[in-house]
């Protein structure tokens, strides 16, 4: 007894062996993870069948002397009989596939063994059978515990059972009923053993595979979020630049051993080597392919590897996903920068009719000055100009443009305005967006100081605190109740501050913003804070 089951356990063990490998194949897969019912059924019941009938080719023979080791048996006569692992795939045929898959996977195994002969054959055909629909039955139960280790005990109990059954029948149908009693003693034991461990070593070893999967997809999703990381920031750079920086983090965060950006049919970037094995990674936008990368592996081995696992997939989701976070990014810095441009358009015009006719005027009282004044008109139409393309300017050159606006007020006003400069000079190199300080002293000049009997101050400060750098702009003007301007902020702010505020926030943040202190009668103070 104990050597029957020795041998069964041996050809338990190259079944399960055989059926390790078949795991790899997508189409199994499916069954395997309860999604296959219906699709390649007929696949998934041949497949099973061969392993039932293969499982009663390689049985280890009985006779009435013993047990009989040889590795295949293709005929049995007499009183001799097979102690078989069919029950097997005939199990897991029902477990995976329901009764119906169960079913048929036992009639092929129960025709192919009553084939054979012996005088169990009739019992050992109906046996299958009803271990198909038995199994089949247990499928539910099995699904709910499915990858947890009650569905390894279940499947051992669903084998003991089957394995039980087939022993009750071989007693009950097979003829003479000594032999029968005979067989049953000598093989039960083994068989009923083996199959049941054989169907639970099945499960096992799959919650191992699946876990195994989910391991490698889980390293390969973080090296995807890890890339992701990496080159969020690239997608804002010209794309040849992005790309060629992304192909370098392809190539240190996957097995490629080669990488292209593919753009319109041309090549934008090419690093490492090319083979046969490539997968691509299509960038998209708006439904529309921007371009893609080509990722060459050095066979076909490691490609699939990457192929079945989420890291690509994911990549080629993220890299579109950041692609179109940057373009509208940069969509959005063009909005900007034509918001920029109209504003600028609209002080021109304003600011050069005043300067011209203050020149004209300067022209019959004083020559010189109005010679001086068309110098730095033209100074500030070229600060102007050159501001058009710039992002960023530093504090000095912005407070240079505020400066040649202050000359051009101070011939018009003269006494009428001071002007107090508060400046720590240490912070004039750092940049701020163009035109941020000069609208804020144009709107004191031309808000704060209108119908207003007393001399105008403005004080323009510059300084540090503990949440950064201070840029305040200050007058003495009208003012207005500070309840007006919390119900009217967007009107006081106009167009120019506002065009301000929304700058500020694009390049700094949504806690950078213009803030606002007055009071009627006493004047406003209209400040922002730039990080340091």
């Amino acid at each position: 007894m104990f050597l029957i089951l020795a041998s069964q356990l041996e050809r338990v063990g190259f079944l399960i062996a055989m059926l390790f490998f078949l795991l790899r194949l997508p189409k199994l897969r499916q069954f395997m993870q309860f999604r296959g019912e219906r699709r390649n059924l007929w696949i998934f019941i041949l497949l099973f069948s061969f392993f039932a009938v293969l499982g009663t080719y390689s049985g280890v023979r009985v006779t009435g002397d013993g047990y009989s080791p040889q590795p295949w048996t293709t005929h049995i006569s007499g009183f001799d009989a097979i102690s078989t692992n069919r029950t097997i795939g005939v199990v897991i045929a029902g477990l995976f596939g329901g009764v119906r898959a169960g079913l048929m996977v036992g009639i092929i195994a129960g025709i192919h063994r009553y084939s054979l002969g012996g005088f169990v054959n009739v019992a050992c055909m109906v046996a299958p059978i009803l271990e198909g629909i038995f199994a089949g039955l247990m499928k539910s139960s099995l699904k709910r515990r499915f990858r947890h280790l009650s569905s390894v005990q279940l499947s051992f109990l669903v084998g003991f059972v089957a394995e039980s059954l087939q022993m009750g029948l071989i007693l009950l149908l097979a003829r003479p009923f000594d032999e029968a009693l005979r067989l049953v003693s000598l093989i039960a034991l083994p068989q009923i053993l083996s199959n049941s461990l054989g169907v639970a070593a099945f499960f096992a070893m799959l919650i191992q595979v699946e876990r195994e999967e989910e391991r490698i997809g889980a390293h390969h999703a973080g090296q995807a979020l890890q890339i992701a990381e990496m080159t969020l920031s690239y997608w804002r750079e010209p794309l040849p630049k992005a790309v060629a920086k992304i192909g370098q983090a392809l190539i240190q965060g996957t097995e490629a051993i080669g990488v292209t950006f593919l753009k319109d049919g041309q090549i934008l970037f090419k690093d490492g080597k090319t083979t046969f094995h490539k997968l691509d990674l299509p960038i998209k936008y708006r439904k529309k392919l921007i371009g893609y990368f080509r990722l060459f592996y050095e066979s076909d081995l490691d490609k699939k590897a990457f192929k079945n696992t989420t890291i690509l997939r994911g990549l080629s989701q993220l890299f579109s996903q950041q692609y179109a976070l940057a373009e509208a990014e940069r969509q959005k810095h063009l909005v900007t920068r034509a918001e920029i441009k109209a504003l600028q358009a609209q002080m021109d015009p304003h600011f050069l009719f005043n300067a011209l006719n203050t020149i004209k005027s300067l022209i019959r009282t004083s020559p010189e000055e109005a010679r001086k004044m068309i110098t730095k008109l033209g100074k500030y139409l070229r600060k102007n100009m050159q501001n058009i393309n710039k992002d960023l300017i530093t504090i000095r050159e912005e407070l240079e443009h505020v400066q040649f606006y202050l000359d051009f007020v101070k011939v018009r006003m003269g006494d009428r305005l001071q002007v107090e400069w508060k400046i720590d000079e240490k912070y004039l190199d750092y940049s701020l967006p163009p035109l941020t300080i000069q609208p804020l002293v144009e709107n004191a000049i031309v808000h704060g100081f209108k119908n207003i009997n007393r001399k105008g101050l403005l004080i323009i400060s510059i300084g540090e605190t503990d949440k950064g750098l201070l840029i305040k702009v200050c007058d003495n003007g009208a003012g207005m109740e500070r309840n007006l301007v919390d119900e009217n902020k967007e009107e006081h702010m106009g167009f120019a501050l506002s065009n301000i505020q929304e700058r500020l926030i694009y390049h700094y943040g949504e806690k950078v913003g213009l803030s606002f202190e007055t009071q009627k009668g006493k004047g406003t103070t209209v400040s922002f804070i730039r990080p340091i």
